[in-house]
Formats: C-alpha cells, sequence, structure tokens
C-alpha cells in the first residue's frame, strides 16, 4: 500500500482548478506508464490527496471530490516544485487531522487541523459556526445546521494571515482553536 499524504493548498489565491487537474492527470499518467514496467513496484510510490482551504471571500467554485494522484517517491520534491510555482500557499502534511471545536457567546465554531509532513507544525483555519441551540431534527437523529464563517463580516474583515494559524505540533489543538477563536471574533 502507498505511504498517503496530504498537498495542502491554502489561502486567497489557489490554482485553478484547471491547473490543479492537469498536473495531476500528467503524474497519473506517468503511474499508469510505470505500472506497465517490469520490476513496478507500489512502494515506490506515494499517494498523494490534493486539499484546498480557500481562505477568500469571493466564490470559488467547489469540486465534489479532492484529486488523488500516486507520485513516484524520487519525483516527489519535483511534484511540489510544481505547485510552489503556482499562485498561492501550499505545504505536506500527514493524513491524520483534528476538528477542534470553540464555544464562545452562544456559538459554536468548528475548525480543521491538519500536521505538517516535515515540520513540528500543524495548521488551524475556521470552518463553519452554529448557534449552540440550533439543533433541528431529522426523522428521530438530532442535527445541527452549519453556517460557512465566510459569511460572518468579523470574518470578512480579517487580514489574510489571520484567517489560519501555524502552530508548534506539541501544543494542544482545543486549547490553541479556542484561544485563537477567542483573539479573532468581534
Amino acid at each position: 500500500m502507498n505511504e498517503r499524504k496530504v498537498l495542502l493548498l491554502y489561502g486567497e489565491i489557489l490554482p485553478p482548478f484547471k491547473h490543479i487537474e492537469k498536473i495531476a492527470t500528467k503524474y497519473h499518467q506517468y503511474y499508469l506508464r510505470d505500472k506497465e514496467k517490469e520490476g513496478f513496484s507500489e512502494d515506490n510510490y506515494y499517494e498523494i490527496w490534493i486539499d484546498e482551504e480557500y481562505t477568500g471571500l469571493n466564490t470559488r467554485k467547489s469540486r465534489s471530490y479532492t484529486p488523488v494522484v500516486s507520485v513516484k517517491k524520487e519525483f516527489l520534491s519535483k511534484f511540489l516544485n510544481v505547485f510552489k510555482a503556482l499562485k498561492g500557499n501550499m505545504c505536506l502534511c500527514k493524513l491524520n487531522h483534528e476538528h477542534p471545536i470553540s464555544y464562545i457567546d452562544g456559538f459554536e465554531y468548528e475548525g480543521y487541523c491538519y500536521y505538517m509532513q516535515d515540520e513540528e507544525k500543524k495548521i488551524l483555519f475556521l470552518e463553519e459556526y452554529r448557534p449552540e441551540d440550533n439543533e433541528i431534527s431529522v426523522g428521530f437523529i438530532p442535527n445541527k445546521e452549519r453556517y460557512s464563517i465566510k459569511t460572518l463580516e468579523w470574518y470578512k474583515s480579517l487580514p489574510e494571515e489571520k484567517k489560519f494559524k501555524i502552530l508548534n505540533v506539541n501544543i494542544d489543538t482545543e486549547l490553541a482553536f479556542d484561544q485563537w477563536v477567542k483573539e479573532i471574533v468581534k
């Protein structure tokens, strides 16, 4: 089984989907070509999931899937350099992640935390919010309706560098998320 990694593209500026898909398709073709060769081994490849955290306020066409591409281990740095050359921020992350939650002034804020691959760092994003008592019933199962954080005026006025937070991996995620949200909620 291939070792899995996440290529995280984040920020207000992200490459267009067509660029991402073109790169993924190119590397997939390399993989298919190599697969036909004698001595092929899946162990020589990483399975790369290309994930996004778009922090911009303009509408970005969403896609219904996460591109996944097999990249030969010896070509990983070349693959990453292709994305580094495009506009926007990127980092290589581990597959494991967290969903921290913070409760402030009657609202529940949920985030997403990625663990960076080669650094002892993690990166936090705000994802959505909901009133704490906003419980609706779907059949017999209670459900909380969720809203995009991008609809809130205080979020819209945040400078780009405050829309995510990078911290050391050994810091408690829930505590750091709670402190961060309290700092930026107005």
